[in-house]
């Protein structure tokens, strides 16, 4: 008996072009095994970025590229019969071959235009995209209906680059007691730019970001530092300065963003939400930094799930996703590709409930003792949620007089299970609502203290 074309074992490459890295994808399936997975490298272009208007990108280049690729997948991909001409190999087996490579490129990376088209000459076995709005509109909207969300808050924190994509239904009140009612969907973009690394480094003598730090150390050695890390861009962090400068930027970016875009951005987490979070930046930071970052910026209330997508494979594989068994080059299952997710929820804590219990609850699974969770003022709280075999639930009750806004009860509960959602982690915002930093380092310091004191990582 012949085998469906779906469930015929297969391997495609996708590499994605973003911020001077590489990022590529190898995703593998045989469905008749019950064997599906995905590769993942990065390969950092930062110590070429003052070369890049050199001819760097030549075959040379790509070759070397392609050749370290397969020794860190362990994976034939170059086939070397042909002499000074790419070609792939056939895919034949696991570890042998792909059915397609796919080259993405971000249409803000420097020197775009030399890098495609040298792709471009480098070999016609390669499928070249380009990753702009258009293509971001057709994946997020495409997410939207493939994951059943009802708005999708897309952030991508790229250091010179912040862009925040937003898909939903639009919707009006009616009747007499104001029930929504959807009129259409509404695609919207927000961008925030630095043309210059002199601009970016003076970008922190700002009163406004500095009125987010908490280090309290002088204004030469701050710039110092920023500056270090501005021109060199590593790919990890270890330096107490940089992460609170990195925190600090990203809320003041975000919160610029979310000041001059508010029809845009305002009324997210009121309905089925998710935000999907990108970029260099997004990677760096510490995930309780992150989280504030993002809470604090875009001033968010409510409930969504946060996916942070670090090699980017939503890019390379989520229209695949989308497409599902229609899909031309592979078929992907949603486990391979999307993050695990971390449950958000930001409700309103009156001034009551100042120093007390804001949520008790559970967790319950089959693999695991019940667990006995809170929350309390003014905490960010973070639990760590055990995912194996069987599915977890999380349920509770908001406490004091702590309420969400924009729904109906004070109940809290979800299922993280591999059929559906994954979860990591749960969040839950405790603070009394504005959130006030400064007006001093040290102030920032001590609140920020207070803040991760629940954190359960």
């Amino acid at each position: 008996m012949s085998t469906l074309p779906i469930l015929k074992q297969n391997a495609y490459l996708s590499v994605f072009v973003k911020d001077n890295h590489i990022f590529a994808n190898l995703a593998y399936t045989d469905f008749l095994a019950q064997k599906t997975y995905m590769l993942s490298d990065v390969t950092d272009l930062s110590p070429l970025k003052f070369r890049m208007d050199d001819i760097v990108f030549n075959k040379q280049f790509w070759f070397e590229y392609f050749d370290s690729l397969e020794k860190v997948f362990d994976w034939d991909i170059v086939d070397r019969r042909w002499d000074g001409i790419f070609k792939i190999v056939d895919f034949q087996s696991e570890g042998v071959g792909v059915s397609g490579l796919k080259v993405m490129v971000d249409d803000n990376q420097p020197f775009f235009n030399k890098i495609y088209l040298s792709l471009k000459d480098f070999s016609k076995d390669i499928s070249l995209r380009v990753v702009d709005d258009k293509y971001m509109k057709g994946l997020i909207e495409g997410l939207r209906e493939r994951l059943e969300y009802e708005d999708i808050l897309w952030i991508d924190l790229d250091l010179s680059h912040f862009t925040v994509y937003r898909s939903r239904f639009k919707t009006v009140s009616t009747g007499i007691f104001g029930k929504e009612k959807r009129i259409g969907l509404d695609f919207s973009t927000s961008k925030i730019s630095w043309n210059s690394e002199i601009g970016l480094i003076d970008s922190i003598k700002n009163s406004r970001l500095q009125a987010f730090l908490s280090v309290e150390s002088s204004a030469q050695e701050v710039t110092d530092r920023w500056a270090n890390f501005v021109a060199n861009t590593p790919d990890y962090v270890s330096d107490q300065i940089v992460d609170d400068v990195m925190r600090s930027y990203v809320t003041i970016q975000n919160l610029s963003i979310k000041e001059s875009n508010k029809e845009k951005l305002n009324g997210f987490g009121r309905t089925s939400s998710a935000v999907f979070v990108t970029g260099k930046l997004a990677k760096l930071l510490k995930k309780r930094d992150l989280l504030l970052s993002i809470i604090d910026g875009f001033e968010l209330d409510g409930i969504f799930d946060l996916y942070m997508d670090s090699d980017n494979r939503m890019i390379c594989y989520g229209k695949n996703l989308i497409k599902a068994s229609e899909s031309e080059d592979i078929v992907v299952i949603k486990g391979d590709i999307l993050p695990r997710a971390c449950k958000v929820v930001i409700p309103e804590v009156p001034s009551r409930a100042k120093g007390k219990i804001v949520f008790t609850g559970k967790m319950l699974s089959q693999e695991f003792e019940q667990k006995e969770i809170y929350a309390l003022n003014p905490n960010l709280e973070l639990f760590n949620i055990p995912n194996g075999r069987n599915k977890v639930v999380v349920e509770g009750v908001l406490k004091n007089g702590t309420v969400l806004t924009h729904y109906p009860n004070t109940d809290i509960s979800f299922i993280s299970n591999h059929g559906g959602v994954l979860y990591d982690s749960f969040v839950i915002d405790c603070r009394i609502r504005p959130v006030i930093y400064g007006p001093k380092a040290k102030d920032n310091k001590i609140k920020l203290q207070n803040w991760s004191n629940g954190n359960k990582e």
